[in-house]
């Protein structure tokens, strides 16, 4: 769909409605509209299917129950993992980006690129992403309609196809927003289309939006899979607006555009990294999503599945409860749900629509206890002030507000109205949330380049952008390591997966310090001076005066112990007197290695302030790293095996210093993802990082 600049002038909008080619469009686009909505319900059936089987049927068929609490961690992991592959390996990447914003305008996605929508949408809705399916649904509707298009007549007009595409983008969402008629008013409003545009394209689009319809109705009928329409069956009673709940508005709406301008400003900001290492980015954040879900169960009790995906099934079940839920659950819904949809707009693909509106709805629900507010109108007040904020469409965000609340949307539309409208103009007063999202040629659908080898020693590149692309690399592995580390000594982690479980997280979380330790360890090499080093740059380097070799040396030797020492725990049957020998003394020489690597990092760091050459972050992590060095020596030493007895001398003592050693090196590694401050002194080297 092209929008406004398709629109022709010189056009008379009569004529062409009666023009035999236009009614032969109309035709086209009702006979469109039958496939298109078959082909959307199956893939909404499939992404509803999956969504049963992996979090609903595996886990009891394998546990015997209900799903844990962990478990949502490696499935949308997995979800990371297979959206980054089809993102980066198939044609069309996917789709367009959800943190650019709603996006309903552009050309038409091809035959080849609908494979790796459908797939990476797929992937994103069915394991647990926090997006929604109406981006995806859209562009698999607009490209089945270019293709019938192009099926029909090669060398159809522009105009001809902007029609067919925005007709099947219609069929596609007919329902799924609980009205036909409100899915092409976004469409139409997301893609600009005005003046004699709008007047040609929105009879053939309706028209299929109508037959789809009919389709979605017939096949809930026949398949008795049900409707996927967003719907509130329970429905606060509404009651008149006040004076107080019109100020109530204005300050939701500024709450609303706050939030919006956060999410996107979070999910923007992670964008340039997700670029550099797609597969491995997106990984680590779908762990970081399923440890939010896992925490979020822990905490209140209440399933995982509420931070998980779109919403649009939890939202009825959220407003039809909102009395059972407490104001700090409510904070801790938000603030979790916030996070993940952040993290899911940055890498994933899918559409903003459903989850800034359950989040709208819990302030609502959380707002609603305030004076002079009631429940209806807190929640239509905070789904239009989030939708306005993420989508900044306002007519769209008024709509989607009242009439999913039915008849008592009438009753809360002047509240609405205001809200959407202070948030509107908030969002677009407030600074760019993030670098502007041009996007790499892969999610601009544009040629891949060529796969590189040697990176860091391509021409031209210089050898600080070198060393920052591997501090990055070296940090996320640090990340995923230390949050392994973290979560395997939570005891609500530790009771639901059992001590085996928990050991392969220990040893799985030290592979991922190893895997950092040795790329700063070759760095260290890479930098020494020639005559220190032998030919061709050889791993066994010995250069015990060179400070950051000898940190680097230490730290992955005591990583090696870890290694050692978590692949032993995991064996069955050991004596304590094996226990001691395998187990103990491995993690008690890496915790020491640890800290002597920390103390001669900050030696160096001193050194390198002395000089006038320390960069600003080296002192900040070395204390952050030493503190962490301390607290995991001091888990070392509680967990001593006392002979007499086989029992750990002081197991809590043991697992908090794990806990508070695992969060100071995951801050360390988070501190060297941040940028160098313009014109900031980088030494030859480039230091020790935890």
């Amino acid at each position: 769909m092209n929008g406004p600049a398709a629109s022709s002038a010189g056009l008379d909008p009569i004529a062409v409605i009666r023009s035999r080619s236009y009614l032969a469009a109309l035709v086209l686009a009702a006979v469109l509209g039958v496939p298109v909505s078959i082909i959307a319900y199956g893939f909404l059936a499939s992404v509803a299917a999956i969504q049963q089987f992996v979090f609903v049927g595996l886990p009891d068929q394998v546990l015997g129950g209900a799903a844990p609490a962990w478990w949502p961690v490696p499935w949308v992991m997995l979800c990371g993992l297979l959206t980054a592959l089809t993102i980066r390996y198939l044609p069309g990447t996917g789709g367009h980006s959800p943190a650019a914003g709603f996006t309903a305008g552009g050309a038409p996605a091809n035959g080849r690129e609908l494979v790796g929508i459908v797939l990476a949408a797929l992937t994103t809705l069915s394991l647990g992403a926090v997006l929604g399916p109406e981006g995806p649904l859209i562009a698999i509707g607009g490209g089945l309609g270019a293709l019938a298009i192009h099926l029909v007549k090669k060398d159809a007009p522009p105009m001809a196809l902007t029609i067919m595409a925005s007709a099947g983008s219609f069929a596609a969402i007919s329902t799924l927003l609980g009205s036909p008629v409100l899915g092409a008013f976004l469409i139409m409003e997301a893609a600009g289309i005005g003046g004699m545009t709008l007047s040609l394209v929105a009879l053939p689009g309706l028209l299929a939006s109508g037959v789809g319809a009919l389709v979605f109705v017939g096949l809930d009928g026949w398949t008795g899979l049900g409707s996927f329409s967003l719907a509130l069956p329970v429905v606060p009673p509404a009651e008149p607006p006040t004076l107080a709940t019109l100020g109530w508005a204005v300050i939701m709406g500024v709450v609303g555009a706050l939030l919006g301008w956060l999410i996107r400003r979070a999910a923007l900001s992670l964008r340039p990294v997700v670029h550099r290492s797609r597969v491995l980015v997106t990984t680590a954040l779908g762990l970081l999503i399923g440890l939010t879900a896992m925490a979020y169960q822990v905490i209140s009790g209440r399933t995982f599945t509420q931070v998980l995906f779109s919403g649009q099934e939890a939202l009825p079940e959220l407003v039809g409860n909102a009395a059972d839920y407490s104001l700090p659950v409510l904070v801790l819904l938000i603030v979790c749900k916030t996070l993940v949809y952040g993290l899911s707009l940055s890498a994933f693909r899918g559409g903003p629509v459903f989850p800034s509106m359950f989040i709208g709805a819990a302030l609502g629900i959380a707002a609603s206890g305030l004076p002079g507010m009631d429940l209806a109108a807190g929640i239509g007040m905070g789904m239009g002030a989030m939708c306005a904020a993420m989508l900044r469409l306002p007519l769209t965000a008024t709509l989607l507000a009242t009439l999913l609340l039915g008849a008592d949307g009438v009753a809360v539309t002047p509240q609405v109205v205001v809200a959407v409208a202070v948030a509107f103009v908030i969002i677009n007063v407030l600074p760019d949330p993030g670098p502007k999202e041009h996007g790499t040629p892969h999610d601009r659908g544009g040629v891949r380049p060529p796969a590189r080898s040697g990176v860091d020693h391509a021409p031209g590149r210089s050898r600080a952008a070198r060393s920052t692309v591997q501090d990055r690399r070296i940090a996320w592995l640090f990340i995923i390591g230390s949050s392994l580390f973290a979560l395997g000594v939570v005891p609500p982690y530790a009771e639901a997966v059992g001590s085996r479980w928990c050991g392969l997280t220990f040893f799985v979380g030290s592979l991922f310090f190893t895997g950092a330790a040795y790329l700063q360890y070759r760095d260290a090499v890479d930098a020494l001076p020639a005559a220190d080093t032998t030919a061709g740059r050889s791993f066994w380097v010995w250069a015990p005066r060179d400070l950051v070799w000898l940190a680097a040396a230490i730290q992955l030797a005591g990583t090696l112990w870890f290694n050692w020492s978590t692949a032993n725990a995991l064996l069955v049957g050991l004596s304590t007197e094996l226990t001691e020998q395998r187990v103990w003394r491995p993690d008690a020489l890496g915790s020491v290695a640890f800290l002597v690597s920390s103390g001669v990092a900050l030696r160096y760091a001193r050194r390198s302030a002395a000089a006038g050459r320390l960069r600003p972050r080296t002192w900040t992590i070395g204390v952050v790293n030493m503190a962490g060095s301390v607290a995991f020596g001091i888990s070392a030493v509680a967990a001593f095996v006392v002979p007499s007895s086989g029992d750990v001398w002081n197991a809590e003592l043991s697992g908090l210093g794990t806990f508070v050693g695992a969060l100071c090196f995951l801050t360390g590694a988070i501190l060297m993802l941040s940028p160098e401050p313009t014109g900031a002194p980088v030494p030859a080297d480039q230091g020790i990082h935890p």
